[in-house]
C-alpha cells in the first residue's frame, strides 16, 4: 500500500472514533459558516452596490419600478433554472434534508446543493417573500454530508455529520449557537444523544465565531430591553399563546390548500407566486425580502397596528404559497415575521386595553416570534433557545416557556397538525416519520453485531486445507464466489464419513447452508434489517470496501434481534 493511500486509511479510521468525528465536525463547522458567509454576502453586497438603499433588506427604499422589474426579472430566472431539470434535482430546502436524512442516510448530492446556493441567492435579491435559513439548512448539510461521504464514514456518523453543519448553518444565519446544537437534534436528527452532541456543538460554535468575525457580534435581530412587569401579565401571555397556536394552525391549512396547485405546470406555480408578491408589494413593500427591517420595527413599537395586520395576513399568502409550491427558498424567517406580527398586535392590544399599564410591545413581539417558530416547525425547544439567546435575558424564560407550549400544544393536540415540513413531505411516499425501534437500529452500526469469527473458503478444498480450516475454530465458513455460508461442523462430519476422497465440496456435502446477501460496513442495522426483507434473506456478509474484495464478517436477523433486546444501556 503506497504511504499516501495508507495515510488516507488512518484518516477513515480515525474518523470512527468520537475524537475523528469531533474533528470532521469542526471541519464541517468551519465550511459552512463559510459558504453561508458567501451565501449571504452574494445577496447582501449586490442589493447595497448597485441600489441606492442602506441595507439590502431596505426594499421599501426603492422604487416600485425597480422592485417590479427586479421580482419579475428573478421569478424568470427561477422558472428558466428549474424548467428542464428533472423532479429529483429541483428538490431543495429543509423538505429535502429532512427526506435525505430518513430514507437516504444523509446522503446529500452536490448538485442540489449548488442549485439550492444559486437559486436561493436569485429568489432573495429579486425580494421574493422568503427567507434564508431554509437554504442555508440545505447548505449546512448538505457541507457535513459530502465532507462525511469523501471521508468514508458510517452511515450512522454521517447523519450526525449533516446534522452538525445545519446546527453550523443556523448559529451563522442568526449568530445563535445553542440554539443550532437544539434545532439540529430536535427537527434533523430527530433525537437527543450524548455520542451526537459533542460533534454538534463544536460545529455550532465554530459557525458562530466565522459569523462574528464577518458581521460582527449583533445577533440577527435588534432586541430592545424587554422585560414582564407583573405576574397579572401571565394571562394575557397564555392568550397569546392560544393566538399564536391558532395562526400557526392557520398558515399550515394554508401551506395544504396551496399543495393543491402542485400539480400545474412550473410557469403558473412560481408565476403566480412573483406576480401575486408584485401586486402586494405595490402596498405593501415591507412583504419583499427576507423582512427582518419590518421585524426590528415592530420590536421597537414602530410599525402601526392596521399596516401589521395587513402584513400578516400579506406574509401569511404568500410565505404558505411559497412553501407549498417548492419555491427554493426559506420559510423560518417568513414565520417568525409572522409570529413578530401577532406579538405585536396582541402587545399594541394591551395598551388600548390597560392605557395606564407600562406595557412593553417588543416583549410580545418577541414571544409571538417564539412561539410561532415552536409551533408551526415542531421545535419548541429550539424557539426557546432562541428567545433567550436573541434577547440574552433570562427573564425571557418563563414567559417564552408558557407560550411557546401553549402554541404548540394549539397546533399538535387541538388541532392535531404535524409540523410544516411534514406537510411539506406529505405527498412522498418515500418518507415516513421513524419509530423509536427504526430510529435506534439507524443509530447503531453494524459492526456492533456482526460476528467476525468467518473464514472465506473456496468451494473445492483438499484434506489438509480443510483440516487447517477447522484448526482455526471459525464460527462460519464463507464459500467464494457464492455468498453462501456453512458451519465448520459439517466439513468435519464430511471428512469423517468420506475417509477416501481426496477433496471436500462444500456445496454437496450434507450441510445447513444460508444463501446471503452483501452490504457494506458502512451501514447501519436498519440498512441490514431493510435489505434482508427486500430479498428475504436471514443473512448478510458484511464488506469492508465499496467493490467487496474484503469481508469484515455476517450478520444476521437474530443477531440484530438480539442486539436490540440486549443492547447495552
Amino acid at each position: 500500500m503506497t504511504p499516501l493511500r495508507q495515510l488516507w486509511q488512518n484518516m477513515i479510521t480515525l474518523s470512527d472514533n468520537q475524537i475523528g468525528l469531533a474533528g470532521l465536525a469542526l471541519l464541517t463547522g468551519l465550511v459552512s459558516a463559510g459558504l453561508i458567509t458567501l451565501f449571504r454576502l452574494a445577496i447582501e453586497l449586490p442589493l447595497v452596490s448597485f441600489f441606492p438603499i442602506e441595507s439590502a433588506e431596505n426594499f421599501e427604499a426603492m422604487s416600485r419600478e425597480t422592485r417590479s422589474l427586479l421580482l419579475l426579472g428573478g421569478g424568470a430566472l427561477l422558472i428558466l433554472m428549474f424548467y428542464w431539470l428533472p423532479q429529483e434535482r429541483r428538490s431543495v430546502g429543509v423538505a429535502h434534508v429532512l427526506l435525505r436524512m430518513e430514507r437516504h442516510q444523509g446522503y446529500l448530492p452536490a448538485r442540489n446543493i449548488i442549485l439550492q446556493w444559486f437559486a436561493a441567492v436569485v429568489a432573495l435579491l429579486s425580494g421574493h417573500s422568503v427567507g434564508r435559513e431554509g437554504p442555508a439548512i440545505h447548505l449546512g448539510a448538505g457541507t457535513g454530508s459530502q465532507i462525511g461521504q469523501r471521508t468514508e464514514l458510517a452511515h450512522h456518523r454521517l447523519r450526525i455529520l449533516a446534522a452538525a453543519g445545519v446546527a453550523s448553518a443556523i448559529s451563522a444565519s442568526f449568530n445563535t449557537p445553542m440554539a443550532g446544537v437544539i434545532f439540529a437534534m430536535e427537527v434533523v436528527l430527530l433525537e437527543y444523544s450524548i455520542r451526537g452532541f459533542i460533534p454538534i456543538i463544536l460545529a455550532s460554535v465554530s459557525g458562530a465565531i466565522v459569523s462574528r468575525a464577518v458581521f460582527g457580534h449583533e445577533t440577527a435581530f435588534n432586541v430592545p430591553a424587554l422585560n414582564m412587569h407583573s405576574l397579572w401579565e401571565v394571562p394575557y401571555i397564555l392568550l397569546l399563546g392560544v393566538v399564536c397556536g391558532l395562526v400557526a394552525t392557520a398558515y399550515i391549512y394554508m401551506v395544504k390548500a396551496f399543495q393543491r396547485i402542485g400539480h400545474l405546470p412550473l410557469v403558473l406555480r412560481w408565476g403566480g407566486l412573483t406576480l401575486t408578491t408584485l401586486a402586494v408589494s405595490w402596498w405593501l413593500p415591507q412583504i419583499l425580502g427576507i423582512g427582518y427591517d419590518t421585524v426590528n420595527d415592530a420590536l421597537n413599537g414602530q410599525v402601526f397596528f392596521i399596516t401589521l395586520l395587513l402584513l400578516l395576513g400579506a406574509k401569511m399568502l404568500l410565505s404558505s404559497w411559497a412553501a407549498a409550491v417548492s419555491f427554493p427558498a426559506g420559510l423560518i424567517g417568513p414565520v417568525m415575521f409572522i409570529g413578530a406580527a401577532v406579538g405585536g398586535l396582541m402587545g399594541q392590544l394591551s395598551i388600548w386595553l390597560a392605557p395606564d399599564y407600562p406595557v412593553s410591545i417588543g416583549f410580545y413581539t418577541m414571544l409571538g416570534m417564539g412561539a410561532m417558530m415552536g409551533a408551526v416547525l415542531r421545535a419548541p425547544l429550539a424557539a426557546l433557545v432562541a428567545l433567550l439567546e436573541l434577547t440574552a435575558n433570562p427573564n425571557i424564560i418563563m414567559p417564552g416557556m408558557l407560550s411557546v407550549v401553549i402554541a404548540s400544544l394549539v397546533v399538535s393536540e387541538v388541532f392535531r397538525l404535524p409540523s410544516v415540513f411534514q406537510v411539506q413531505l406529505g405527498g412522498n411516499v418515500q418518507y415516513q416519520t421513524p419509530s423509536p425501534v427504526r430510529q435506534m437500529l439507524r443509530n447503531t452500526w453494524v459492526a456492533q453485531a456482526m460476528q467476525g469469527s468467518v473464514i472465506e473458503a473456496q468451494r473445492t478444498l483438499s484434506r489438509e486445507a480443510a483440516g487447517f480450516i477447522l484448526q482455526r475454530d471459525p464460527d462460519w465458513l464463507l464459500i467464494a464466489n457464492e455468498d453462501t455460508l456453512i458451519r465448520p461442523a459439517a466439513v468435519a462430519e464430511a471428512l469423517e464419513t468420506q475417509t477416501e476422497a481426496d477433496t471436500v465440496d462444500l456445496l454437496t456435502i450434507p450441510a445447513d447452508r444460508q444463501a446471503a446477501g452483501r452490504i457494506s460496513l458502512k451501514a447501519n442495522l436498519q440498512d441490514a434489517l431493510d435489505l434482508m426483507q427486500a430479498h428475504q434473506l436471514q443473512w448478510l456478509i458484511v464488506y469492508r470496501d465499496e467493490r467487496r474484495h474484503q469481508f469484515a464478517g455476517v450478520v444476521s436477523r437474530d443477531d440484530i434481534e438480539r442486539y436490540y433486546q440486549y443492547r447495552p444501556a
